[in-house]
């Protein structure tokens, strides 16, 4: 059993304390903290225990350079030092019911400390030592005589529980016993009264832990939760936007390296530098990445020419394509994405679709970090003619196959598919429900192209005939009500990515008048649709994931922080994730109301 005691000018308050707050077994160490003032009652302290109490360990620091406690600067340091103390005692005794707390010794604002830290911190049981006769007890002997006549009393101010947010707090620099204590600043003290002001804050917030985008934003002091109610300026919070953790549910790895620095460095990496296509004259509009009139669908895919199936098919390039990728995720604080495949498209030179997909997996594994973890998705694509069934077939059957062969949360793994590519009538989802049956079977996450390029029905389709989970761009909720309450209620999430509907539609930058012709998405909040922000073709629309999020100011102003930060929860709830790792990826945001350095 482990005791902290404070000393002040009596050295006998810790002897007595010892004899009497454990009972008969005594303490096994007593932990004492004293000023630099009272050397002598220092001494005469460490002389009683070398003479009656030889078995317990007795260990005393002594704050340098503080004589007194004359001001509160000076309490301050003291604070700093008791807390540095219990956490010292607290690591060597493992458990707060092997800890006790006196606070007899020395003056008022010491035996204050001590109370305080019994109470933010915990302690089995906190005591005090009192003499009913105002008798003062100045060696051994009168000790003894004093508790046999009960003129020494021990009361029981019971145990302390503390506040597990504050237990969870460390010191920095442990002191150690014999050593003299320098206390130049308050590093500990301030985090400890910062936890409890968040605590604090916190237990009031506590009717709004169900609506808000993060439990710890309830944490947040009144100016920082004003703050988030403010509208996002891309300037002023260019940095926190940049600094917070990100994740990314709608990117295609053929739309990565598609032009620049790159694709030339994808393209020195050929295995068979012989066989890679030639480079097409694909280059954007000079106003791009935002231009004034809008590219349509099939103009936008054909700036991605020279990557895609031409290109991946070279096992180097397809390596270095992933490397390049990974690090760009890492770069943009993305915590999780799922990346969008075609390995049947890549298949070449003796690779079948399956080799291809092993590579991508592998090489996605290679490059994963401890903030970096990566799922797949096929993408099965759609065709208006010929045997276009059997095509999307074959991407299905091998999603299901991988599904099945790679179960481990841990590694990279293929979790859903994707029905992606021009949307027409003819090509709409009810088309291929039967091939889409393989993959409900086997759990896979469904999500399709929807609404980008054709109208409500299409969508419609989607939801009742695949029963997808996610949508695609869904551009066109707004035309149908009973469509846009349907997705809000059935949590359908939706994938949209601002840079390129931009530039596919042309929705107006900064508008001035509400009109239907704007960008949905404040509307689609608006109702309670989970919509996600992505980027689609990284190298085609030339645009980051914190430079889409950068971009909803022009295309919806007004846009509120707090509605920044919805939007990120609402792509961790939506992901294709277990919900067992969607509560760890949550345990690993740090969302901070500043800027935060990436660790």
């Amino acid at each position: 059993m482990h005791l902290i005691a404070t000393l002040g000018s009596s050295f006998a308050v810790v002897p007595e304390a010892y004899l009497m707050g454990n009972g008969d077994a005594h303490y096994t160490v007593v932990n004492v903290l004293a000023t630099s003032g009272i050397q002598k009652s220092v001494e005469q302290c460490k002389q009683w225990f070398s003479e009656h109490a030889t078995s317990c360990q007795l260990d005393v620091y002594i704050i340098e350079g503080l004589d007194d406690i004359a001001n509160g600067d000076d309490h301050a340091h003291y604070e700093e030092a008791l807390f540095r103390c219990y956490f010292h005692a607290l690591s060597e005794a493992e458990s707060i019911t092997n800890l006790d707390i006196c606070l007899a010794g020395g003056f008022k604002t010491i035996s204050s400390a001590a109370h305080q830290t019994a109470d933010l911190l915990g302690c089995r049981k906190l005591f005090h030592i009192t003499s009913p006769f105002g008798e003062r007890f100045d060696d051994h002997e009168s000790i003894l005589r004093g508790i046999e006549k009960n003129k020494l009393n021990l009361v029981d101010l019971g145990s302390r529980p503390g506040w597990p947010t504050i237990q969870q707090l460390q010191a920095e620099a442990p002191p150690i016993p014999g050593s003299p204590l320098k206390i130049g600043s308050t590093p500990l003290r301030d985090k400890i009264f910062s936890r409890l002001r968040e605590a604090n804050q916190l237990s009031q917030s506590e009717h709004e832990l169900a609506t808000l985008p993060f439990p710890q934003i309830a944490r947040w002091s009144p100016s920082q939760r004003d703050w988030l109610e403010q509208p996002l300026t891309p300037d002023a919070d260019a940095d926190w936007i940049a600094a917070l953790p990100k994740i990314e549910l709608h990117c295609h790895l053929g739309g990565f390296a598609t032009h620049g620095y790159e694709l030339d460095t994808v393209r020195n990496a050929a295995s068979y530098p012989e066989r890679l296509p030639p480079i097409h004259d694909c280059i954007p509009p000079e106003d791009w990445p935002l231009p004034t009139i809008p590219y349509d669908l099939e103009k936008y895919r054909k700036l991605g020419d020279n990557n895609g199936s031409g290109l991946l098919k070279d096992p180097g390039c397809l390596r270095m394509h992933i490397q390049l990728l990974c690090e760009h995720l890492a770069e943009q604080n993305v915590y999780y994405a799922e990346i969008r495949c075609s390995p049947a498209n890549y298949a070449a030179y003796g690779r079948s679709p399956w080799d291809v997909l092993t590579e991508i997996k592998q090489a996605f594994d290679d490059h994963r970090s401890e903030h970096l973890h990566i799922s797949l998705i096929i993408i099965a694509t759609r065709q208006s003619g010929g045997d276009f069934r059997t095509h999307i077939s074959r991407h299905l059957a091998l999603a299901s196959t991988a599904a099945e062969h790679w179960t481990l949360d841990e590694e990279t793994r293929v979790v859903g598919v994707d029905l992606a590519g021009y949307e027409s009538e003819e090509t709409r989802a009810h088309y291929f429900r039967e091939e889409f049956t393989a993959a409900h079977r086997m759990g896979l996450g469904i999500t399709i192209h929807a609404g980008e390029n054709d109208d409500a029905e299409g969508i419609w389709s989607a939801i009742i005939n695949l029963n997808t989970r996610r949508v695609g761009h869904a551009l066109r909720l707004l035309d149908s009500r009973a469509l846009l309450q349907t997705v809000a209620d059935r949590r359908i999430g939706v994938e949209m990515c601002p840079y390129a509907n931009h530039q596919i539609v042309g929705f107006p930058l900064d508008p001035t008048q509400p009109n239907e012709e704007n960008y949905p998405l404040l509307k689609y909040l608006d109702k309670g649709v989970p919509v996600t922000i992505n980027t689609d073709n990284i190298g085609i629309s030339a645009a980051s994931l914190t430079e889409n999020f950068l971009l909803l100011p022009r295309l919806c102003p007004g846009i509120k922080r707090i509605q920044i930060l919805q939007l990120l929860r609402n792509s961790v709830e939506q992901s294709f994730l277990s919900v067992a790792q969607q509560h760890r990826l949550l345990g690993n945001f740090d969302i901070a109301p500043v800027p935060t350095k990436h660790k």
